[in-house]
């Protein structure tokens, strides 16, 4: 008997991780806009990120792999950057970090799907 439940696990996983986005992006778009935010829990988001960035990457799961825990890592450095201004990079100045989470998510992206056949495979030349 197939367990219907755990197929549909991942895409809620998905769903919840669409939502949070949506919804901090809508925040840092507000703040762009120059609407003011309560700064109270406002700085307390970046280290939540993190948190749970480290948590993917020391132990992965199917709903967060290393790859989401360095893009989670990246995002939460990224905000501590812009709130706190650190190094005088601000929110501006900061963007590299996820250039290098990009590096670092293709370096730790497991493919266990078999590669496609190449045209010698085949017989073609």
């Amino acid at each position: 008997m197939k367990d219907e439940s755990a197929q549909h696990r991942p895409r809620r996983s998905r769903l919840v991780m669409g939502i949070l986005l949506l919804l901090v992006g809508g925040l840092l778009l507000a703040v762009n806009l120059g609407y003011g935010l309560p700064v109270g829990w406002w700085q307390y988001l970046p280290w939540l990120l993190i948190a749970f960035g480290a948590w993917g990457l020391a132990l992965p799961t199917r709903h967060l792999d290393r790859v989401g825990g360095v893009w989670m890592l990246a995002t939460g450095l990224y905000f501590l950057i812009g709130i706190f201004n650190w190094w005088g990079l601000g929110w501006g100045g900061a963007w590299p970090i996820f250039v290098i989470a990009a590096g670092l998510g293709f370096i730790l992206h497991r493919h266990d799907e078999p590669a496609p056949p190449s045209p010698s495979d085949k017989g073609l030349s």
